[in-house]
């Protein structure tokens, strides 16, 4: 007798967690479909991926393709769906988001919403809507803790600095413990990594050299991933950078030496009532040799552009010198108390140590790439570094306890550096301080929850758990026109919605007085959705970006939104018929032109422009 034979079946249905473009790209990748296979499978009908395979070689291949967020089903090849019995239909019903018509399951195949959850979001909200909730009782970052819910479950801006600890100890641990086995590891990292390369572009479908250029960098030192294109220049950063590699090169290589040791290093080997104070400030701007300067100012350059645009160059400013100051007193304190003598340090690394604890408050949540070099000692020939990913909060967290245990065997006599540890601590210490002292850190929750919501649109994710961040970024700041239009798209992702187009519109209402540009192109997205007009004096402004950018189509839409709409204050709208009339005629759409011309005649017969619109209909 011949062994039973088994199909594996699918019909679009999505696993938990998954989105259906998410899926689309895995199968494509794993299966090598085309778009056009692709778009049979998630059609809603019951698709054979495999026939003819043992229970075994089914249950493999159902594996894999579990792991595509693709929900399969194994079935007997003899065996017949209700769809294939003559007279009887797959049992569908429509989408409760995108309203299209599909088998029965437990996930959409056209949007990927899981059924359940989005029910219980609806019965959230009626509920809220009743006041049978508090208003705080939202899942994921403001959620009120159910009776099983767990600590973290309801403080996650803890659970994720916890997360962030526990890696530091395994990573001190693996330091501590197995430093053979990474040697060994080093030594044989260029050729796993090579392999590593080769498997990832077998899988995936890319060139080694795509997947290549995704893991390496020519960074020498550390930058934050991702960093957003902010308005505006760190001007104080690249300014300090500049000053501090003027004065080494310009001054320390042309001045003597005992010049700098006597006056302007902290503590002065002369000290008096004038150098002491003032070379807290001048000893930040020297440095000991080329290395000691170019370090600093890497360092500068990748955190203080991160931090400056954040909280504005005035405080990153005052608390870079603060933190100086902080470094130097530290210094000089430990160095008093265990050793009975006086400090003489310079550089830079004490003020930068503060912009580091200013990043961990304000920037905590951010992804870092720290390189670490592939190519052994012919590094220093071609700076070629591995992309190492991790939280920032990690890679300030290991270099605090480098220096702490630094620092402590500088004072117990173990360590002989040169190394100012006490000053980095003393300086990171005092920006973490000034951090919390200011409340950055509640800027950083607030951010933090947007780029969630950002990453969920951009690259895919949880669409249910993002919303509930761009919200609760919104509770935080009723005001952030940046966190409005995201949750405008969110919403509007598969249906426009009455609440997307009005956050589209008070978004578009504050961010156009600083950012015309970002504001023309989400117009355009947002017309396209909704097919109207927004504020009308937002709508006049970006009429006039149109018509300086030589985008006249969308001026010319502008302005007839606004011509045609009653509702539009009369001098607006008198301005914007006659500029619409003017830019119908010289686009050469003369009918239109002529009419709005007339209605302007008919409408503003005392306008000091009727005269003008007369003369017009007259030559025509």
């Amino acid at each position: 007798m011949s062994e039973q034979q088994y199909r594996i079946v699918f019909s679009g249905e999505l696993a938990y967690g998954f989105e259906k473009e998410e899926t689309r790209g895995n199968l494509k990748r794993l299966c090598r479909y085309s778009d056009a296979t692709l778009d049979r499978l998630f059609c809603g009908e019951f698709k054979v991926l495999k026939s003819n395979l043992s229970y075994e070689m089914a249950q493999k291949y159902k594996a894999l393709l579990d792991k595509t967020g693709a929900v399969c089903v194994i079935e007997e090849a003899g065996a017949k769906r209700a769809s294939e019995f003559s007279g009887v239909k797959i049992s569908t019903f429509q989408c409760p988001k995108c309203f299209q018509q599909q088998p029965e399951g437990k996930t959409c195949i056209h949007c990927g919403i899981v059924f359940a959850k989005f029910h219980q979001a609806q019965e959230r909200q009626a509920a809220l809507e009743r006041g049978e909730l508090p208003p705080d009782s939202v899942p994921g970052a403001c959620s009120v803790a159910s009776a099983g819910e767990s600590y973290f479950d309801r403080h996650q801006e803890q659970a994720f600095i916890l997360k962030a600890f526990v890696v530091i100890a395994g990573i001190m641990l693996v330091t501590k413990y197995l430093s053979g086995f990474i040697t060994l590891l080093i030594i044989l990292f260029p050729v796993l990594f090579l392999i590593y390369v080769r498997l990832q572009a077998a899988t995936t479908g890319e060139s080694p050299t795509d997947v290549l250029a995704q893991h390496i960098t020519f960074m020498p030192v550390m930058y934050a991933e991702g960093e957003r294109k902010r308005e505006g220049v760190a001007w104080v950063t690249y300014s300090l950078i500049l000053i501090n590699i003027l004065i080494f090169y310009g001054f320390e290589f042309n001045v003597n030496p005992e010049l700098i040791f006597n006056n302007l290093i902290f503590i002065p080997l002369e000290p008096n009532a004038v150098n002491v104070p003032l070379s807290l400030i001048t000893s930040m701007f020297l440095h000991a040799n080329t290395m000691h300067l170019w370090g600093n100012m890497l360092f500068l350059w990748a955190l203080g552009t991160v931090v400056e645009k954040r909280i504005g160059w005035k405080k990153f400013l005052a608390f870079y010198f603060l933190a100086g100051i902080a470094a130097g007193l530290m210094a000089a304190l430990v160095d008093y108390a265990f050793f009975h003598r006086a400090t003489h340090g310079l550089g830079a690394s004490g003020a930068i140590a503060g912009a580091m604890g200013l990043f961990a408050v304000r920037c905590y949540f951010k992804s870092m790439v720290f390189p670490l070099p592939i190519l052994g000692i012919f590094s220093l020939i071609l700076p070629v570094s591995l992309k190492v990913r991790l939280n920032s909060l990690v890679i300030i967290g290991l270099f605090f306890l480098a220096d702490l245990s630094g620092g402590i065997g500088q004072v117990t006599g173990t360590e002989s550096s040169n190394i100012g540890h006490w000053a980095h601590i003393g300086g990171m210490i005092c920006g973490i301080i000034l951090g919390m002292m200011f409340n950055l850190g509640e800027e950083a929750v607030e951010e933090r929850h947007q780029e969630i919501g950002s990453q969920a649109l951009s690259k895919g994710g949880n669409l249910f758990e993002a919303e509930d961040s761009l919200r609760f970024a919104l509770k935080k700041n009723p005001d952030n026109g940046d966190t409005m239009i995201l949750l405008a798209r969110l919403l509007a992702k598969f249906q426009p919605t009455e609440e997307a187009e009005n956050l589209y519109r008070k978004g578009m209402d504050l961010l156009i007085k600083t950012r015309m540009k970002e504001v023309g192109e989400i117009f355009k997205e947002y017309y396209g959705r909704f097919i109207k007009g927004i504020n009308p004096d937002t709508m006049y402004r970006l009429s006039t970006y149109y018509q300086q950018q030589k985008d006249y189509d969308w001026a010319a839409r502008c302005l007839g939104l606004l011509a045609d709409d009653a509702s539009t204050p009369p001098v607006l709208r008198e301005r914007a018929m006659f500029q619409c009339a003017r830019q119908m005629e010289s686009t050469g759409e003369f009918d239109i032109a002529l009419h709005y011309y007339q209605q302007f005649v008919d409408l503003f017969p005392q306008s000091p422009l009727c005269e003008k619109a007369v003369a017009r209909l007259k030559a025509s």
